[in-house]
This record gives C-alpha cells, sequence and structure tokens, in this order.
C-alpha cells in the first residue's frame, strides 16, 4: 500500500512556484503535502540545505499541549468531519494548547467554522512544532482511521471515542415551518466516479424535477468528470452553478432550500447548515454520513453481487495488480481483501480510470432507480411543506 510522505525540508532560496507555502529561506519545515513534495524535488539540490522522509513516531505519554496532524489529500467531507471531532476535543479542555497541522486548503474551514485558530495549512516549522508536547498523527493513532479509503467510517465518532468524549451537539433541530420547497439543488460530483451520478440518471431525474421545481445543478470545471456532465446538460432546462472555489460553494450550500446528495462533501456541509434534503447511498453507509441528523433522508441502495453488497465501504476505486476497478468490477471478493487488512490494494493511477468509470458505472450506480428516488423526494418535500 502506498503511503504519502510525511518529510522534513530546508532551502537555501524559496522559489516563486513555492510563495503559496509561505516558506523562507534556511529554516526547516514539516510537511505531508504530496504537491510539495514533488515540487522541492525538482529544485537544484545546490538549493537544498536538507531534504528528508521522516518516520511518524507513535505517542507514548499524551501531554497536555497537542499537535494533531491530519492526513494528505483529503477531501471536504473529511475535512468536516476531522474539523468536528477536534473542535470537541478543544470544547472538552483535555488540553492547554491544540493545534492542526496540514490542513491545506481547508485552513478556513478550520478557523472559521469551527474556531480552530491553531493551525498550520501546508508546513509547520521546528519552532512552532517544538511548543507541542505531543504529535498525534491521526491515522497511525487511531486504527480504524488507517483505511478509510476502503473501509470508510465515522471519522468524527472515531475521534471522540478514542478521547472518551461525548457528542455534546443538539440532537434536535427546529425544523422550518411552512417552508414551500421551490427549488432543488443537485450535487451530481464526487472525486470519485464510484459516488458521482450517471449522467442517464441526472438528466432523467431533473426531467422529472422541473415539473415542479427550479433545478440547479452544482458542478466543478477544474474536474473532468463535471466536464463531461456539463456537456450532457448543456441543452436541458436546468441552471448550472460552478462555485470558484470551496469557500464559494460552502456560501452557496448555505442558501440552498433542498439539496439531492452524492458525495459526502456537500452533504456535510448542509449538515452544517441545518439543510434538508436527500442522500443517494452508494458505497458509503448513510447511516455514516447522516448519523443521528434526521432532516437529510437516506435512500438504501441494495445492490448487491457475488463479490460484494452496497454499501461496501470503498470511497475510490483502486489499483489491484495494475486492474482497476471497485470489488464487483474487478470480480474480487470483498471478504478477502478485508481479512489481509486491504494491503493489496493501491489508489496509485487510478484518476487515469476514472473516464471509463463515467461512461460505464459501477453496478451500486447503474442500479439506481430514478423513479423510486423521484418518489421519495416528492413525499419528502410534501411532508416538509405540511410540517
Amino acid at each position: 500500500m502506498f503511503v504519502m510522505p510525511f518529510f522534513s525540508f530546508s532551502i537555501t532560496e524559496p522559489k516563486l512556484f513555492l510563495k503559496k507555502y509561505n516558506i523562507t529561506e534556511n529554516n526547516l519545515y514539516f510537511s505531508k503535502n504530496t504537491q510539495l513534495w514533488k515540487l522541492i524535488k525538482k529544485i537544484p539540490k545546490s538549493y537544498i540545505n536538507k531534504l528528508e522522509l521522516e518516520k511518524r513516531h507513535f505517542v507514548k505519554n499524551i501531554g497536555k499541549k497537542i499537535l494533531f496532524c491530519l492526513p494528505p489529500n483529503i477531501g471536504l467531507g473529511d475535512a468536516i468531519e476531522y474539523a468536528s471531532a477536534l473542535k470537541l476535543v478543544s470544547e472538552s479542555n483535555l488540553f492547554e494548547k491544540l493545534g492542526v497541522a496540514f490542513t491545506g486548503e481547508f485552513q478556513f474551514l478550520f478557523k472559521d467554522y469551527f474556531n480552530l485558530k491553531n493551525n498550520f495549512p501546508y508546513v509547520i516549522d521546528n519552532v512552532d512544532l517544538d511548543k507541542f508536547d505531543t504529535i498525534f498523527h491521526l491515522t497511525l493513532e487511531i486504527q480504524s482511521l488507517i483505511n478509510q479509503k476502503y473501509s470508510r467510517s465515522d471519522i468524527c465518532s472515531e475521534i471522540i471515542s478514542f478521547f472518551k468524549i461525548k457528542d455534546i451537539k443538539s440532537k434536535s433541530i427546529q425544523k422550518n415551518k411552512n417552508c414551500k420547497i421551490k427549488k432543488i439543488s443537485v450535487f451530481p460530483l464526487s472525486n470519485s466516479p464510484i459516488r458521482t451520478m450517471p449522467i442517464e440518471i441526472l438528466i432523467k431525474l431533473t426531467s422529472l424535477l422541473r415539473k415542479h421545481f427550479n433545478i440547479e445543478v452544482f458542478l466543478n470545471q477544474n474536474s473532468e468528470i463535471s466536464n463531461l456532465l456539463y456537456k450532457k446538460l448543456i441543452n436541458e432546462d436546468v441552471n448550472i452553478i460552478d462555485p470558484k472555489n470551496t469557500e464559494a460553494l460552502i456560501s452557496s450550500i448555505k442558501k440552498i432550500e433542498y439539496g439531492i446528495f452524492m458525495d459526502s462533501g456537500p452533504l456535510h456541509v448542509a449538515k452544517m447548515f441545518n439543510k434538508k434534503g436527500l442522500l443517494i447511498e452508494t458505497t458509503v453507509s448513510s447511516k455514516i454520513l447522516l448519523g443521528k441528523y434526521k432532516m437529510i433522508k437516506g435512500i438504501e441502495n441494495t445492490f448487491s453481487s457475488f463479490f460484494c453488497m452496497a454499501p461496501c465501504g470503498l470511497t475510490d476505486i483502486f489499483n489491484h495488480n495494475n486492474n482497476h476497478g471497485c470489488f464487483d468490477s474487478l470480480q474480487i471478493e470483498k471478504a478477502k481483501f478485508k481479512r489481509d487488512n486491504y494491503k493489496n490494494m493501491i489508489s496509485r493511477g487510478v484518476k487515469n480510470h476514472y473516464k471509463k468509470f463515467f461512461f460505464k458505472p459501477v453496478g451500486c450506480l447503474s442500479s439506481l432507480n430514478v423513479q423510486n428516488i423521484y418518489n421519495t423526494i416528492m413525499k419528502e418535500v410534501s411532508i416538509c411543506e405540511e410540517s
């Protein structure tokens, strides 16, 4: 299994292409950012004081000043789950000082939405690192977080359970009364093709819904899959929304009336703002993604084959002996990989095969029943308007 680097480095002259990382000359930094690792490796050796892979160490004794190190390359949904958990840890007063390292593009999210202001986006220097007596790598210390790509669980619950903290969030959310739903927002995209709504289903569903509602579909021009969806939707009578960045996406979700979700990113944002909607379950259990949240209903995925049963827990396709796919498409029993702790599954090179699975969706996607989804939405909307 490919492990992303945790590394240290020092350079004599910061290059222009490293500007966003706020690096100064001759300082020692630590990072998990894979893009930064690749960029530094391109710098001539004469400009590099140090570039070394670092070993992550288990914590023997947890102190009072803790730095939580996030895994690299997390998505929006995972970022919200980590931030939710670490906010609860912070509010528990277990620690005198709490920091979060490697928040990346989600630094604003941890700071502005979860009040975790002591966070480091891409790097942390040795001076700041020495201010903590405990360096806690989350996916090293908490075993259940190691294989999230292949067996998704509730990240927030795993972390607060480790620290024996109760979730003190309110379990009763006040519903808006007399809410007339006029617009439905559809979020068909995921970073993975196995959690992206197939185009045929998207077109059929929006065709049914626009008889009753204004429809907007959220896309992302930086995604190849999104651009494929756009070409198919261009002649449909829907409003296409393309937020310029994550902050704009979050601001847009804050204003929606009712959402249809495929992926955990927009879903978790909607939960932050107590929004109503529908989660179409694919590979990750709606029970895990929704938890105790009742304002978004999950549609159970009933797909099953000899090799797997939905939801299988995968968050993406994987590479097995240079063959790419999911358990069903590769005709491999999930139970076998689980027994081997997923050691023969890697993620390297999977993005080169996303287009294939967009045009030929995996079993749990192709088996989705549009009429069932439509009927559920109409029922849920009518219940909302009557409440």
